[in-house]
């Protein structure tokens, strides 16, 4: 491995990746749509597929999503590399996946702080028998994309904290309702108020990325004050990406109203940075 990392080519690994993962999301909603809007155009689709491909329902299902999820810590990564260098990098990696495990582990076998739940068998192996392997490097993603949106606006450490952390529960608007109520990848063990989920899961998503963000910052030195001009174009778009792929799935399940709220709460982070680098640009214009 190189002493430090080459910008170029994790840009090109960014940009490759995110089109692979563009590239799922669509090939889920895509398949979503047909299936139930147009089941016998589906049905015949889907038996050509098992009898030439040897794919079945469920391989159509678990493929694209197991691409979603393993390409998602790549894309933070391949982002961040160039301004954190390899050890600050898979130190944020580190911190991020363990502390979401450990939240998560502590929640399927005690219900705090999400909620009592278990996940499915779509999402694949698990660790300890509970929690999918896939799901402590999505804690590490997300919550990298949150801080930097976060280190946009301006504020002190605390209010990076508490943005980062209300930013990971805007993802969780659209997010919950598709994979609990749309197409159950993990579901409540009780019917919660907000399209099954317990309203008290936002709050275990929020004090779960409060200490990672708090980590990433105290521990780990956080990001520098301001991305460079691609991250500063890109972030936001992975975030967006990561939030408008569950609203699809809200909308074409039958869960418009989640889509609704899931993109109210994705105009929140776009709306304060519009804000902010408005307040920025109006700062160095000469009086």
């Amino acid at each position: 491995m190189p002493a430090s990392p080459d910008p170029a080519l994790a840009r090109r690994v960014f940009l490759v990746t995110f089109g692979l993962f563009v590239g799922a999301c669509l090939f889920s909603l895509g398949g979503s749509v047909l299936i139930n809007f147009f089941p016998a155009q589906a049905a015949a689709a889907l038996g050509w597929i098992a009898e030439h491909l040897g794919l079945a329902y469920p391989d159509l299902i678990k493929g694209p999503t197991w691409a979603y999820m393993a390409l998602l810590p790549v894309l933070a990564f391949s982002l961040y590399v160039p301004e954190l260098g390899w050890a600050r990098s898979f130190g944020f990696l580190a911190w991020g996946a363990a502390v979401g495990a450990t939240s998560e582990l502590i929640g399927t076998n005690t219900g705090f702080p999400f909620g009592h739940y278990s996940y499915g068998e779509w999402l694949g192996a698990k660790i300890a028998g509970d929690v999918p392997y896939f799901i402590p490097p999505s804690w590490y993603a997300l919550s990298l994309v949150s801080l930097d949106l976060a280190r946009r606006l301006g504020l002190n450490r605390a209010g990076r904290v508490l943005a980062t952390a209300a930013f990971m529960v805007l993802w969780d608007v659209a997010l919950d309702p598709a994979m609990n109520h749309a197409f159950p990848f993990w579901q409540y063990r009780a019917d919660g108020v907000y399209f099954g989920m317990p309203l008290v899961n936002w709050g275990g998503w929020f004090l779960t990325s409060a200490i990672i963000a708090l980590g990433y910052e105290k521990l780990l030195g956080g990001l520098a004050p301001a991305p460079d001009a691609f991250v500063r174009r890109w972030g936001p778009r992975v975030y967006a990406a990561n939030v408008l792929f569950p609203v699809g799935i809200c909308l074409v399940f039958g869960a418009p109203l989640a889509g609704l709220f899931g993109l109210l709460g994705l105009a929140v982070p776009m709306a304060l940075l519009k804000r902010r680098s408005g307040a920025a640009r109006r700062e160095v214009v000469p009086a």
